[in-house]
């Protein structure tokens, strides 16, 4: 586990962390499963590996996001990853930079035995973002 940030924080905690980084080609994964995401080059980042609610910013317009920081077990990948599925939008913009704004931590990574359980647990995940930042609407 990655320390940083979160360990200040409880899960109910508030903060804002800003991160910029350039959009690149991932492997497609997130899109197979119906949750696109945007794979972000961002460079090591002092925050825990999790899932979070974020606020995205593309071309001047802001959108909320569920971005994972960190390996992804799921699919037996150690690599350190940034993917940010971005809610209500359908963009690639490969080569375009992102901005983010981190505001709460959701959960940290695990592994799922099944695809399906990911599906379920990423569903669950968009669901206490759109409530997460409700208030910033």
């Amino acid at each position: 586990m990655k320390g940083g940030l979160q360990n200040a924080f409880s899960y109910d905690t508030v903060f804002f962390v800003k991160i910029t980084g350039k959009i690149v080609r991932g492997a497609g994964r997130g899109r197979a499963l119906g949750f696109p995401t945007l794979n972000i080059e961002a460079g090591d980042l002092n925050l825990d590996f999790g899932v979070y609610a974020v606020w995205v910013e593309l071309h001047g317009v802001r959108y909320k996001g569920a971005m994972s920081y960190g390996p992804r077990p799921t699919f037996e990948d150690s690599s350190i990853a940034l993917e940010v599925f971005v809610l209500d939008y359908s963009g690639e913009d490969y080569g375009e930079v992102a901005g983010l704004t981190v505001v709460r931590k959701i959960r940290d990574i695990k592994k799922f035995d099944s695809a399906e359980n990911l599906i379920k647990q990423i569903e669950q995940d968009v669901k206490e973002v759109r409530e997460v930042l409700m208030v910033g609407d």
